[in-house]
């Protein structure tokens, strides 16, 4: 089984480097020139909770330089940047090609059909977590584990064989119905913290730390799940708030300045039209008004303009 992860940063690096492990074909493609070198010349060091497991030479190319094909694709970019490695690799695909879709925010299997019959797309959502240590260096803690659901159920015996076939390496992945539930409802949770940690500038303990976080959280959360439940998802705000509130101690994730909130703070462009972005579009499909997400969309974007701008 030929697997191709398009996008090594920090999940594909860890999953890519979990499954090459347990001596999977795996191949890594990326846009990032000195990761790549790196891991070509040195090998992808490896640091799992504080411990130097050593440097391992996964085949590692830009797009352009792959060529053959591949049985199973993980996409590991930004949200934003999904399409763009898709028609860089679809060169790479054959009849039976599963691609496997974990990223954040909403509306990537719209995206995917346009490459990818929709019986071989596998979405899902993931609670493990990585990092990067720098170009050609994996720094991750933990463990986690992936909810996948298969877009359209035909050959399902061929998915979950594969299921099984990357549990071996130990990714953890349960195959569920609910699973575009859980998309959701860590979209949810991605709305508010990712987005008000940027606007208030802090992190996610300092936010929980302000006494009316949940007015906060609760005017985003009301337009997500009115949208959600238009599109047919049975969204459980109590879970989403539930979920946000663990998040605020030190000892959990309270510390943490999100993923949005970083990009913003080096100048890259974010995945806002992924998250509360999505719920504006889908708010006007539906006819359900999204006045917050619409303004929270509009700010992260008005920072975004001014840091390419100064």
């Amino acid at each position: 089984m030929k697997i191709l992860f398009a996008g090594a940063g920090a999940l594909g690096s860890r999953f890519g480097y979990m499954l090459f492990k347990n001596n999977e074909d795996v191949t890594f493609v990326d846009s990032w020139e000195e990761h790549v070198r790196n891991i070509t010349n040195n090998g992808l060091k490896v640091i799992i909770d504080e411990v130097d497991l050593g440097n391992y030479y996964i085949p590692t190319y830009h797009p352009d330089q792959v060529r053959g094909k591949y049985d199973v694709v993980f996409v590991a970019t930004k949200s934003m940047q999904l399409r763009a490695m898709l028609e860089k690799v679809k060169h790479l695909f054959h009849d039976d090609t599963k691609i496997i879709c974990i990223l954040n925010g909403l509306g990537h299997v719209e995206t995917l059909k346009d490459y990818i019959k929709e019986e071989n797309i596998l979405i899902g959502v993931t609670v493990w977590t990585s990092g990067l240590g720098g170009p050609g260096v994996l720094n991750a803690h933990g463990t986690g584990k992936i909810e996948l659901k298969q877009v359209k159920e035909i050959n399902l015996d061929e998915t979950l064989k594969l299921v099984d076939r990357l549990n071996d390496a130990g990714l953890n992945i349960k195959y569920s119905a609910d699973t575009y539930q859980s998309i959701w409802h860590k979209a949810g949770l991605n709305c508010v913290l990712n987005t008000f940690c940027t606007l208030i500038d802090c992190n996610i303990n300092q936010y929980g730390s302000y006494d009316k976080n949940l007015e906060l959280t609760r005017a985003v959360l009301n337009e997500i799940t009115a949208v959600g439940k238009a599109e047919g998802i049975d969204i459980n705000q109590d879970v989403i708030e539930n979920n946000i509130k663990n998040c605020f101690p030190l000892e959990t994730a309270g510390a943490h300045y999100p993923s949005l909130y970083q990009d913003m703070k080096n100048g890259r462009l974010t995945e806002i039209d992924y998250l509360n972005g999505e719920i504006s579009r889908l708010g006007k499909i539906h006819n359900i008004p999204t006045p917050v997400c619409d303004v929270i969309t509009l700010m992260i974007h008005s920072k975004e303009f001014i840091n390419n701008n100064k």
